[in-house]
């Protein structure tokens, strides 16, 4: 078992991040939000960072921090290691053997550094994520090609087409 385990602490959206995850999350309106929670943002947002290598350092800008508390993250923690896991085999940039990489995603880590490397690369992801997030579903106003008139709807479908496997 690993020393340090992931995601069992509060993790915190700020500055721009933080506003587009505002944007996406919208409590109690239905029709107008993406996401029921902030971390269904969070873990959306991984996958999609990771799915297309896009990252976003952390942005400091005067905005209200958005939480997620530790009894969520510790609740989605299966989830979020699988992701964890994902992220560490798939990761040609860190110069590891295959073999290296999938015996660190099920070994977890084993120091300090090793922990805040991982974790600083999961949420650099999740950062990454949330702006392409922000920039299909918020952005983004759908033109005369769309087959949808509903802006959401719109939205939505161009995002499930930029990740829907293509036909041969």
């Amino acid at each position: 078992m690993a020393d340090f385990e992931f995601f069992k602490k509060q993790f915190e959206f700020k500055g721009k991040h933080s506003r587009m995850v505002s944007e996406l999350c919208i409590a109690n309106d239905y029709e107008h939000t993406y996401f029921k929670r902030v971390i269904d943002v969070y873990i959306f947002a991984a996958i999609i960072g990771i799915r297309i290598d896009r990252k976003a350092s952390e942005d400091y800008s005067p905005v209200e921090t958005k939480s997620i508390f530790p009894e969520q993250m510790i609740n989605a923690k299966e989830d979020l290691d699988f992701i964890m896991q994902m992220m560490v085999m798939l990761d040609p940039a860190s110069g590891a053997t295959d073999e290296d990489r999938v015996r660190e995603a099920f070994r977890g880590a084993q120091t300090k550094e090793e922990y805040d490397r991982l974790m600083g690369t999961f949420n650099d992801y999740v950062r990454g994520g949330v702006e392409e997030l922000y920039e299909r579903l918020v952005v983004r106003k759908p033109d005369s090609e769309d087959r949808f008139y509903d802006e959401k709807t719109a939205n939505l479908m161009a995002l499930y087409d930029r990740f829907a496997p293509k036909e041969a």
